[in-house]
């Protein structure tokens, strides 16, 4: 298995996104619908649905109200983007105690 293999298949097994998605979301426009990224990322409508609920999920991407399209954040242009402001506020905050874990009841 060669090193890009390698490094694929560890960003398939962390991220709940799979990297033909992750590599697809930079190449969309700053609005955009279920059909463009199923377009771009080569995979069927169904599956680009199933993936933009997860982005809904992760706070990837909001829904544009009253219109099927969606928009990205203004600072996540990239998944990168995200990434990384995903780990300055919510990461390393938790590692160093600045951020509680929720009780369990």
């Amino acid at each position: 298995m060669s090193r890009d293999e390698a490094l694929v298949e560890i960003v398939d097994k962390t991220f709940s996104l799979p990297p033909k998605v992750i590599l697809g979301y930079a190449e969309l426009g700053q609005a955009f619908t279920s059909g463009d990224l199923a377009r771009i990322c080569d995979i069927s409508r169904s599956s680009a649905k199933f993936y933009l609920q997860k982005m809904l999920e992760l706070r990837l991407v909001t829904k544009v109200p009253h219109k099927r399209k969606y928009q990205k954040y203004a600072n996540a242009n990239t998944f990168s983007n995200w990434l990384k402001d995903l780990i300055k506020f919510a990461v390393v905050p938790l590692e160093t105690g600045g951020l509680n874990l929720p009780s369990e009841e």
